[in-house]
């Protein structure tokens, strides 16, 4: 007998199918008996077959003349008997399961009865939604004692009744096979989910499980994923070991350049540096902005306000339309970065800026910072939220930055599972939406 676990996707679905199945039928057993439901215990089955048999030896040793008027007197008990020299009823104890079990009961307690032929049938009982026993026990002279018993039987449920409880049997099975096909399925999910965060820069866990195909795959993934991540982490430790290297040299740059003579030339090495150092805080942002900073519950329009009013005292024309107060499931930091980045951006290349915030889905929000610069055009979207991708910048806009604003605004947004959304503004710019789910 092969263990469960080494058991391969094919074979589980094979097992699923088939304990549906046997659900499936041991409910049609269960339905057909209930149909057929007996209403006349052993014990009074026991006391017909005797009462039956002493209708036979007493029609015997009478004259036919006198058989009928015996029979009415060995009556009693819910069951009426009579002779008859020939009779029509038809026997059906062949064809309904509980008639033929019936006539071995009977013969089981009178042996006697097996002797010559015992007709069963049903009829429908005077009292509604029942049905009687009808009987013919054949004497040796070739006559017949008949009897009737009611009510014996219930009668057959109506269809609809019949087709409802197939229904409900056939939803339940239905379930309980979906149930148990969600749990097969559950570690295919499991790694999907685990793929899904991985391409979002997060490290999605789950545990190696299943079926053993699934099992290989959880398992190169796993390696595969360990080796992308510490890949990705080296890269990044690189980029920002560079990046805080080139502040010293800065430094001593800034130094000499106040020590030239010529006041053009150290004004335009002052604004090369400027850039410089701009480059070396963009990419720094970006790369905090994948960083796993727990989750807390912040009060996010306290920070919106304080970023709007940063830049207000910067000298930008900004202000905030939102609530007074929005307390949200956030990472705090990576919010004051992705609000500093949008505003920051807006600011270069426009003159006016709104920030709206606003809740939506229960817990959820959507901030929306508008302003009135050239935009960006449509089919350049996709590609402004890529690192290091400077658009071209109409002329008198100035430097177009280190390409990662946006960028490090869209990783961030993806690590908290939220959408940066980039549209046209009705104040004739761009519009760039944050969008977070309630979680």
């Amino acid at each position: 007998m092969r263990p469960l676990r080494s058991i391969g996707m094919v074979g589980r679905i094979a097992l699923v199918v088939a304990a549906a199945v046997l659900l499936e039928l041991c409910g049609n057993i269960a339905l057909h008996r209930w149909q057929e439901a007996e209403l006349v215990p052993a014990s009074q089955i026991r006391r017909i077959s005797a009462r039956l048999v002493e209708a036979e030896r007493a029609a015997i040793v009478h004259h036919p003349r006198d058989r009928g008027r015996t029979m009415h007197e060995l009556a009693g008990d819910g069951m009426t008997l009579n002779w008859v020299a020939r009779t029509v009823i038809t026997d059906f104890g062949a064809y309904t399961t509980r008639l033929g079990q019936l006539r071995e009961a009977m013969i089981g307690g009178e042996p006697g009865l097996a002797a010559r032929e015992l007709r069963l049938t049903l009829i429908p009982s005077a009292e509604p939604g029942k049905r009687d026993l009808l009987g013919a026990r054949q004497l040796v002279d070739g006559s017949f004692v008949t009897f009737r018993i009611g009510p014996y039987l219930d009668a057959p449920p109506h269809p609809a009744t019949v087709v409802a409880m197939h229904l409900l049997l056939t939803l339940g099975v239905l379930l309980i096979a979906v149930l148990m096909v969600r749990a097969l399925v559950q570690p295919l999910r499991n790694l999907a989910e685990a793929a899904d965060a991985t391409g979002h820069g997060r490290k999605g866990s789950f545990r190696i499980e299943g079926p053993p195909e699934v099992r290989r795959v959880a398992a190169a993934f796993s390696a595969m994923q360990a080796r992308l991540v510490q890949t990705m982490e080296d890269h990044t430790q690189s980029l920002i070991s560079v990046s805080h290297d080139l502040r010293t040299p800065i430094q001593r740059l800034h130094l000499r350049a106040a020590l030239i003579d010529d006041p053009e030339a150290r004004e335009a090495l002052a604004v090369d540096l400027g850039e410089m150092e701009h480059f070396i805080e963009s990419t720094l942002s970006y790369f905090r902005s994948g960083d796993e900073e727990p989750l807390r519950r912040i009060d996010l329009a306290a920070i919106a306000m304080t970023a709007v009013d940063t830049a207000s005292d910067l000298g930008a024309d900004i202000r905030y339309e939102g609530p007074d107060a929005f307390e949200t499931m956030a990472r705090p930091l990576a919010m004051k970065r992705v609000i500093a980045n949008l505003i920051d951006n807006a600011r270069r290349h426009a003159d006016r800026i709104v920030l709206t915030l606003r809740s939506v889905d229960h817990g959820g929000f959507e901030m929306d910072v508008d302003d009135d610069g050239p935009g960006i055009p449509a089919d350049l979207r996709a590609e402004a939220v890529l690192p290091f991708r400077r658009l071209e910048q109409a002329p008198g806009q100035g430097h177009g930055g280190a390409g990662l604003g946006l960028a490090a605004v869209d990783r961030a947004m993806a690590a908290m599972g939220g959408r940066l959304i980039l549209t046209d503004s009705p104040l004739g710019g761009l519009k760039a939406r944050l969008v977070v789910q309630a979680s």
